[in-house]
């Protein structure tokens, strides 16, 4: 229902299918003092297979049965990591996170635990999981997080790289009067509509009221007065744009014919776009690279626990 939460279960289903493991068929590794089984593997692969539209190639699969055998040992070593520190998470953090999730995607509690329902899982096994990743988070902060940093210097440096991500395009901020014109309609109707916009036209250059001046029209023409909202000058089509070239702000283009309609177009309001200043970005760039460069400690940190710990894979 919400993308948070498939996203999330998905996150959380390797996890899920470690714990979830009853049935003890043979060891496929061994890890410190845990093993994984093939149960847990192969739960593991139906459960990614169920979320794929096309079933993989023998190849495919293979690979795929490698890739998940890695997760679960980096699982099994988060997990050893830990216990090792005492992380715990107390139901008022889980409560917060639920809170947060209910929050951004907005959600009642009800509506969450159907949600969750609907993915196949039991509300107890989300709050399991949900628990699992906060803890996650807990010793991603205590060993990775705390070791990044990222200088004004950094910050400054990358929003000067790349000047042209900031730039914002002109805009246009449009109302329209709206003739609609029948797919069935003769030239001699057309031309009467026409006729009629022109009309309406000069009555807008008098000063009279957008709306009031199509409602005259309304129950005749069918016109309707409309707020057309902000434009950059590259989502206008040609005939828009040249109607409305030198037209100034509270101005009236010409008559513009579409397929549907005759438009009367008024310009509300030229922005003129420029740069976003570094104070209004700085923030954003700062998390962008503390996420990248986080995301790069993640791996060597995964890495390193992984060399220092004993692993037997017996696949």
């Amino acid at each position: 229902m919400k993308c948070f939460i498939i996203a999330l279960l998905m996150v959380l289903s390797i996890g899920q299918s470690l714990a979830s493991a009853e049935v003890v068929s043979r060891i496929a590794a061994v890890v410190n003092n845990d093993i994984i089984t093939t149960h847990q593997l192969d739960t593991a692969l139906q459960q990614q297979l169920a979320s794929q539209e096309r079933q993989p190639s023998p190849v495919q699969l293979g690979a795929l049965r490698q890739e998940l055998l890695s997760r679960l040992i980096e699982e099994t070593l988060v997990q050893q990591r830990i216990r090792a520190l005492n992380l715990t998470v107390t139901e008022e953090e889980i409560e917060t996170a639920l809170l947060d999730v209910q929050k951004k995607n907005q959600l009642t509690r009800e509506d969450l635990e159907q949600a969750v329902l609907v993915q196949g899982m039991a509300f107890s096994d989300y709050r399991a999981n949900l628990s699992k990743q906060i803890l996650r988070y807990k010793l991603v902060g205590e060993e990775v997080r705390s070791q990044v940093d990222v200088s004004e210097r950094e910050v400054v440096e990358y929003y000067r790289a790349h000047l042209d991500e900031y730039r914002e395009a002109p805009e246009i901020r449009l109302s329209a009067m709206i003739f609609p014109v029948s797919e069935k309609a003769s030239n001699q109707e057309i031309e009467k509509i026409h006729a009629i916009a022109q009309e309406a036209l000069l009555r807008l250059q008098q000063n009279e009221e957008l709306a009031q001046v199509a409602v005259s029209y309304n129950e005749t023409y069918g016109a309707t007065s409309s707020e057309l909202g902000n434009f950059a000058y590259t989502e206008l089509t040609p005939d828009f744009i040249a109607a409305l070239e030198g037209v100034e702000v509270g101005g009236y283009s010409a008559p513009v014919d579409t397929k549907a309609a005759v438009h009367l177009l008024k310009v509300e309001e030229r922005l003129p776009g420029g740069l976003r200043q570094f104070d209004v970005m700085k923030y954003e760039i700062h998390q962008m690279i503390m996420d990248q460069k986080t995301d790069a400690r993640i791996k060597e940190w995964t890495k390193a626990l992984k060399n220092r710990s004993f692993i037997d894979i017996r696949l």
